[in-house]
């Protein structure tokens, strides 16, 4: 019983991070209680944990303040991942398991607020798409009930079995009149629909009959949400409940934030999602985004996330994401602005956001005007060689590197040597961050840089198998001189310096890569004891197994 009482205290308090909290929050007072009855049967019976979150219903049709469009963008992806990291938490803490189902409700309400059945498929469809999860279970509004034939036959089904307390909308419109719930939950929703529709009004339509128009499909919306209520209980009735409205968290009901740091509640299908200078991400409307201290990042043409900015002069440049959910950014200047404009500090954010970044069009002159402009990010490690490393073709190569052979995926330009106070100090101490820049353009058929987001390595294998790396040692060894000849040896997955997360060990050093065009020069910057790629939550641990270079530059 003393193990069963704990365990029931360790998941409610790990649910209760993710709440999002009023004024008159009870989740202390009265939603622990409620919660324990539902884990005790979990644990008694030695079933899975199991929650759902009805949401992600279509996009707002307000594309101009709330929203970015039709389909999802990493908004969801951020809510998403958080619903993912709770089930996989409570999995950690109980062997058999956690199951998340995100029950997709948009059919219940897309056609009140003038969103096509096509366009709520399509964002339905999309959203499985956006990035790797372990605990969630996707469901439709079609799935629970799989005999109807379209759209409207499966809002009809919902309402038809959800046995309501009235015969008909017109009696609930008739209750409302003098019960002050109801009431209050209609007033609520004409806000809501207000700020989704105030855009979409019919050409000729008053004012009044406008506003007429907005009161009716607030009772259509409360009338269905009762029957989805109702099939929720019908489908999910041994489910802990998780909700994007705002509840006291007494029970049944427990409000789940959507992102971290949230003050209300607030979704990505009413919101656009933000990245902070500090690493932190939010949701917010689209409207109320300060376009002088954000820029707008985009992902094969359509609009992904806005991320903060120091000061306007970061505007006027195209910021392009390479690969989903968040990897790699390539920064273009097609008004031929200056690449200088753009801040240190907004330079490393980036970085940490994206992992690497390419400055598309840059130009250096000459090896010291490349040097310089790296010394605005930390010191230059200065090796034998220099603080540059150039790196051409040689008719007799050191290495392959400098060889016309393929060169296969490395760890370089990451570790200092073992010699070094700071390395003989920590060893772990490594390079914060190291560019590369192209010189000569490469040929048709000619090599690429290949760059590994390891970050997705722990995502795609989960939180369990993570934890089980922790345990695997791996060697790296070279008899590159400057490197130092010596093996070193690293766990594969340690613990971030700074956050204490799990990060994973890299293979090619993503962290601060600043790309232009032609070959490459490499600079390091080791200023901190292993800094690591990081990139929020899995920052990149300093792959410390490299064969480290300095500087370089390829011809």
């Amino acid at each position: 019983m003393e193990h069963r009482d704990a365990w029931i205290a360790a998941v409610s308090d790990l649910l209760a991070g993710y709440l999002l909290k009023g004024t008159d929050d009870c989740f202390d007072t009265q939603g622990r209680a409620h919660l324990a009855l539902r884990l005790g049967h979990y644990f008694d019976q030695s079933l899975p944990v199991r929650l759902v979150l009805p949401g992600f219903p279509c996009k707002s049709p307000n594309a101009i303040d709330q929203t970015f469009g039709v389909l999802p963008d990493y908004g969801e992806v951020i809510a998403i991942e958080r619903l993912d990291q709770l089930g996989q938490a409570i999995a950690a803490l109980h062997a058999p398991g956690c199951v998340v189902s995100i029950l997709s409700d948009g059919t219940t309400f897309n056609d009140i607020v003038g969103v096509a059945d096509d366009v709520r498929e399509t964002y339905n469809r999309a959203l499985r798409e956006l990035c790797t999860t372990h605990t969630i279970q996707w469901v439709s509004m079609e799935d629970l009930f799989p005999q109807a034939q379209s759209a409207e036959s499966v809002r009809a089904s919902l309402i038809k079995q959800a046995r309501l307390p009235w015969k008909n909308l017109g009696d609930l419109i008739e209750q409302s009149r003098d019960d002050e719930s109801l009431s209050r939950a209609h007033d609520n929703l004409c806000s809501h629909l207000y700020n989704d529709l105030r855009l979409c009004r019919e050409d000729g339509q008053s004012e009044d009959e406008y506003l007429q128009q907005i009161n009716f499909k607030a009772y259509q919306m409360m009338y269905r949400g009762q029957a989805l209520n109702a099939a929720v209980d019908r489908f999910f009735g041994d489910d802990i409940r998780l909700s994007v409205h705002q509840y006291s968290n007494a029970g049944p009901k427990f409000t789940f934030g959507l992102a971290e740091g949230l003050t209300r509640v607030d979704s990505p299908w009413h919101a656009v999602p933000v990245c902070n200078l500090d690493g932190s991400q939010t949701l917010r409307a689209r409207a109320q985004v300060d376009l002088d201290h954000h820029v707008l990042v985009t992902f094969q043409g359509r609009p992904w996330l806005y991320h903060q900015t120091e000061n306007p002069q970061a505007k006027g440049f195209e910021y392009e994401l390479q690969k989903l959910p968040l990897f790699g950014l390539v920064v273009r200047d097609p008004l031929g602005l200056g690449f200088e404009r753009l801040s240190t500090g907004l330079l490393e954010a980036l970085v940490e956001t994206f992992g690497f970044v390419c400055l598309k069009g840059c130009r250096f002159d000459d090896q010291d005007s490349f040097a310089r402009s790296c010394e605005r990010f930390g010191t230059l490690y200065e090796w034998a060689f220099g603080a540059v490393h150039v790196v051409k073709p040689a008719d007799k190569p050191q290495g392959v590197v400098h060889s016309l052979e393929k060169t296969p995926l490395h760890w370089d330009l990451n570790m200092l040597p073992d010699s070094d106070a700071q390395v003989q100090r920590n060893p772990k101490f490594c390079a914060s961050k190291f560019m590369l820049y192209c010189k000569t353009a490469p040929q048709p058929g000619e090599g690429q840089t290949t760059i590994v987001d390891s970050r997705n390595v722990l995502r795609k294998v989960g939180q369990q198998v993570a934890r089980q790396w922790q345990d695997v040692n791996i060697t790296y060894y070279t008899k590159m001189t400057y490197f130092g000849g010596s093996p070193r040896m690293y766990s594969l997955v340690d613990h971030h310096p700074r956050s204490g997360e799990l990060i994973r060990n890299r293979s090619m050093n993503p962290t601060f890569k600043v790309h232009s065009r032609s070959r490459m020069l490499c600079s390091r910057f080791p200023q901190e004891p292993a800094r690591h790629d990081a990139t929020r939550r899995q920052s990149r641990k300093s792959l410390s197994l490299p064969q480290a270079r300095g500087l370089q530059k390829v011809h």
